[in-house]
């Protein structure tokens, strides 16, 4: 989960509209901070217009470097068992 996840999410969007983001919210990105790693080069878009409103609060606080510099998570880091708890939500 980075800047350009999200980029890439927003382009993917374009195609399919309802697509759903899994593990890129605020509460994965806050759970797993000791998995942070840096973004080298940030996107440089200010906003992604195919974003939720929760997708694009996470995209501007990673932005702004609110919680960190160029704060980025490696999703396949992510404990399986709480990657499948959220794969599992996801599909209901």
């Amino acid at each position: 989960m980075d800047t350009h996840g999200f980029a890439i999410l927003n382009r993917a969007r374009g195609y399919l509209p309802e697509l759903k983001s899994v593990l890129m919210d605020e509460e994965i990105l806050r759970n797993h901070l000791d998995l942070w790693v840096e973004e080298k080069d940030q996107h440089s878009a200010e906003t992604l217009p195919l974003l939720t409103d929760f997708e694009q609060a996470v995209y501007q606080v990673i932005k702004r470097n609110a919680w960190g510099q160029n704060v980025r998570l490696e999703q396949e880091r992510i404990a399986w068992d709480v990657a499948w708890k959220a794969l599992q939500h996801a599909a209901c």
